[in-house]
């Protein structure tokens, strides 16, 4: 084993630096003592009451327009995402603690500079944003500093999530493409026409060991993305929900700030473009990633069906199909059982990450969510038009 470079060094401080804040935020299921995981849960359940008794105490007080109610909404929608974390979270923290972590359940010892520079790239627009709002609270409205305040530590959690999530597929998506080598490199091996002695049944069954040895590892490949959907579909699920009305609201926000804001106010323009910029970052981050995964399968079929059947395209998803085609007539039985077999894993062991099963995280979603954004937000509009027209006639 090789000694750490400095720039490895610092992407792996970078990375247990994450580790160390999602602990803070309760999103990180570690091995905790019992007594410490009880009392990060009373301190954020004791954070969620005050909420909701604040909440309730200014919906009582205050009568409630438009903006008023999109920002009840977000701070009920974020706060309780964060509690399912949390709560997830601790239950997650007694059931590793009572049981021997095995290599599926251990965070990642990554030193990737790759992830690293992404984690980074995604958590400086996310302070920034955050500095700028806690920087001019004095020249915000009391609703609006008030709901800045008790949704701060929730939405930073949501997003802190993603950025765990990100990181997490992104070091799966190098092991993949560290197997997928090895594949090419046994698969060149085997298209060369020279020696025509390695075609012979016995030259075959010696690279037999090899092909096990890629079957067991694709085999251990599916059962880490297994892994990342267990542990992050439900929290995906909601975080996404809560992230598309985050977008709406603030895209909302933000038009009727260009409209009405005077110049020497830029800064609450600013401040809704940067959580707008943070959602969208994050959000196509998670769906490129996802999405790569998706075609790292289909490459992973299709590098070595093209090494081996030369002058042929073929399309990704038929890939799976032509593996079987793989099946040397010269070779023994074993090894061409062995082919099927692979042929078989390949077609049903997808890399695909999937919100509960509800939706699949790739680019798709990206596009749909798009056209969501656009028609929420000119029902939006159109009720802000009609609540003015309404006072204006009341007036």
């Amino acid at each position: 084993m090789f000694p750490l470079t400095r720039l490895q060094v610092t992407s792996r401080a970078v990375l247990k630096l994450l580790h160390l804040v999602l602990m803070v935020f309760s999103l990180s299921p570690s091995r905790l003592p019992r007594s410490i995981l009880w009392i990060r849960l009373i301190v954020w359940i004791a954070w969620y009451v005050y909420i909701c008794i604040r909440s309730l105490t200014v919906a009582q007080t205050m009568d409630c327009d438009l903006d008023c109610m999109l920002r009840h909404m977000l701070t009920v929608c974020q706060t309780a995402s964060h509690s399912f974390l949390v709560v997830s979270t601790f239950i997650q923290g007694f059931r590793v603690s009572r049981k021997q972590p095995d290599e599926l359940t251990i965070i990642f010892e990554a030193s990737d500079p790759w992830v690293a520079f992404t984690v980074l790239g995604m958590l400086a627009p996310m302070i920034g944003v955050e500095y700028m709002v806690c920087s001019n609270v004095a020249g915000y409205e009391r609703r609006v500093w008030l709901y800045h305040l008790k949704t701060l530590p929730s939405f930073l959690a949501l997003q802190l999530q993603i950025v765990s999530f990100i990181s997490e597929v992104m070091e799966v998506n190098i092991r993949v493409r560290l197997a997928k080598l090895q594949l090419v490199i046994l698969a060149r091996e085997l298209s060369s026409r020279w020696p025509q002695c390695k075609y012979l049944p016995d030259s075959l069954d010696r690279q037999s060991y090899r092909i096990e040895a890629l079957k067991r590892r694709y085999n251990e490949l599916h059962l880490l993305y297994d892994r990342i959907n267990d542990r992050f579909g439900g929290s995906l699920l909601i975080i996404i929900i809560v992230f598309f009305a985050d977008f709406v609201c603030n895209s909302y926000w933000l038009f009727v700030d260009v409209r009405t804001t005077p110049k020497r106010r830029i800064n609450a323009i600013l401040v809704k473009m940067g959580f707008i910029f943070n959602v969208a970052l994050q959000m196509s981050a998670a769906c490129w990633h996802c999405q790569q995964s998706y075609n790292l399968v289909r490459t992973f079929s299709l590098s070595f069906n093209l090494c081996l059947i030369k002058g042929m395209c073929f399309q990704g998803r038929q890939i799976g199909c032509l593996i079987s085609k793989l099946v040397k007539p010269q070779g023994s039985k074993r090894y061409n059982e062995l082919v099927s077999e692979f042929s078989l894993q390949t077609l049903h062991q997808r890399f695909v990450v999937t919100a509960k099963d509800f939706f699949s995280l790739n680019l798709h979603l990206l596009s749909s969510m798009f056209a969501a954004v656009v028609t929420y937000l000119v029902i939006l509009i159109q009720f802000m038009f009609a609540e003015r027209s309404a006072r204006g006639h009341s007036g």
